[in-house]
């Protein structure tokens, strides 16, 4: 194994991973230009929307795929698809356009996560691979904290085109860099059969279920009927994704996985904690711009260290991965993480912005300390022939974790806050006509200038009762993560007995597993 080769291949999968995480934020800060030049503000959510539901739905069929015809073909086009829609996304001349060209991208995306940590967990030595998904696991908090500022800074003194065009110079080096360095040899006497039904079942599945979540609530009612349509055609393809994949041959995302508890639990803990997270990050914003009244700098000013301490988490999980269970791991993350959670409940309006900043550090470790861990427990506890597929299932279950989270704690949050402000509003004289314009947490962040004093006051106190009710959903979370520990055993990672179990894996299926190899 040449260093040199594989110190160029592990590069570029961390420049390909930075590239696909940041265009997951490094767009928010360009949009209010881009609707400016393109038009279309009411589709302005599709941008974000359609990206993740592409990301989203493709992970596990690249990993399964990955699997049965190798790392190397997969992640190439993946890199390239990203490359491609990140060069159509720059010259999009409407904003319908830019939506499907979003698409695109996300399906690039999506297969690179998890060949990403795939490709790590089967070129490093074992004994290190625990440190290299921490690295890249910070890679991936990292995009989320300089994302936002990267795309106001180029929007600003550049073109917002170039949100997208950035990715193209770096992309292509980090594309010339796998197609040369990295080399693959596979068993192909065995013809695979692909499970095409399953594909189109947990495709659809995720896509009506995301769709539902995603919609719910913001275009239409959670009781209207394109909602309830939605979540029954996601629970219908569910079902049928089920009885496709106990009949199928080579199951897209094989159930059998599951009966190990440890990558059950972990699978559980890592959708937990995509609520915890990405709940997290929704409203903490809101919670310091709207109810602590300040500006974009104070927010990022909590969330800097929130995302920083997400490395710390990661660090210290990877450097007691061999001494701690992966029961003990997740128990440790879940703790942490519901404290930091329960601690936002408890914030008066007035606290002292080194108070919320040490709680965000909380949070944070709270949140890194599972990242390596569910990861390396997954892959560590999969048979060789579904390293691909197990890897591609954390992306997922934290994507489809975050998506409910914040689906879920928006409708407590405005409901809350809804019922606050109707509650209040007579005593301020504001008609019952006129309370639909302030039951919005958005009203704090655009014109709470132009609000009368009371009423400010007033609507800073809803939001902030509303923020703290909406922060028991994630101690919830937590509190069910740390049962869900509870029941994945005494393992730990043992480089040892893992071998043993990749060995003799590969001798029971028959089957030579895809060996990814350098130079």
């Amino acid at each position: 194994m040449s260093p040199k080769r594989l110190n160029a291949v592990m590069g570029a999968l961390l420049l390909s991973l930075f590239l696909s995480s940041l265009d997951q934020t490094i767009v928010s800060t360009a949009l209010p230009t881009i609707v400016e030049k393109l038009g279309g503000f009411e589709q302005i959510s599709w941008v974000f929307t359609v990206y993740m539901l592409s990301s989203t739905a493709i992970m596990p069929i690249v990993g399964k795929l990955s699997d049965m015809y190798g790392r190397k073909r997969f992640y190439i086009a993946g890199l390239f698809t990203f490359i491609l829609g990140s060069a159509l996304c720059g010259v999009a001349q409407d904003m319908t356009q830019l939506i499907i060209f979003r698409g695109i991208q996300g399906l690039g995306a999506g297969g690179l996560m998890p060949i990403t940590f795939t490709l790590i967990f089967t070129l490093m030595p074992q004994e290190r691979a625990g440190k290299f998904q921490a690295l890249f696991m910070g890679v991936f908090a990292l995009s989320s904290i300089v994302g936002p500022s990267l795309g106001a800074f180029i929007t600003t003194y550049m073109s917002w085109r170039w949100n997208f065009y950035i990715n193209l110079p770096l992309g292509l080096i980090a594309f010339g860099v796998l197609a040369w360095a990295l080399v693959e040899t596979k068993d192909t006497a065995k013809k695979r059969k692909i499970d095409y039904a399953g594909a189109f079942w947990l495709i659809t599945t995720t896509v009506l279920t995301l769709l539902a979540l995603k919609l719910g609530g913001v275009s239409y009612p959670w009781g209207s009927w394109p909602i309830l349509t939605l979540f029954a055609g996601g629970l219908a393809g569910l079902l049928m994704f089920l009885y496709t994949e106990k009949r199928a041959e080579e199951p897209i995302l094989p159930l059998e996985l599951f009966k190990n508890r440890t990558i059950a639990g972990s699978s559980a803990a890592t959708f937990l904690q995509g609520m915890i997270m990405f709940g997290s990050l929704l409203y903490i914003p809101i919670f310091i711009q709207g109810g602590l009244g300040g500006d974009a700098g104070d927010a990022g000013s909590a969330l800097t260290p929130m995302m920083f301490s997400v490395m710390i988490g990661m660090l210290f999980s990877s450097a007691t991965m061999r001494f701690l269970s992966w029961r003990m791991s997740t128990l440790l993350s879940m703790l942490l993480a519901g404290a930091g959670a329960f601690i936002v409940t408890l914030l008066p309006l007035d606290v002292n912005p080194w108070t919320l900043r040490a709680d965000m550090l909380l949070l944070g470790i709270g949140i890194g300390i599972l990242m390596p861990i569910s990861q390396m427990a997954i892959m560590t506890n999969a048979p060789a022939r579904f390293q691909g597929v197990a890897a591609s299932t954390v992306s997922f279950f934290r994507s489809v974790g975050g998506v409910f989270g914040s689906a879920v704690m928006a409708v407590i949050v405005n409901r809350h806050m809804a019922s606050s402000i109707s509650a209040e509003a007579p005593k301020l004289g504001i008609p019952a006509d006129k309370l639909e314009a302030f039951t919005s947490p958005q009203v704090l962040l655009h014109a709470g200038h132009q609000v009368p004093a009371p009423v400010l006051t007033m609507l800073k106190n809803a939001l902030g009762d509303a923020v703290h009710t909406g922060f028991w959903l994630l101690v919830a979370a937590a509190l069910t993560g740390i049962v869900v520990s509870l029941f994945m055993g005494r393992s730990r990672f043992d480089l040892e007995a893992h071998k043993r179990m990749q060995a003799a894996s590969a001798s029971a299926s028959g089957e030579s597993k895809t060996a990814m190899d350098i130079g």
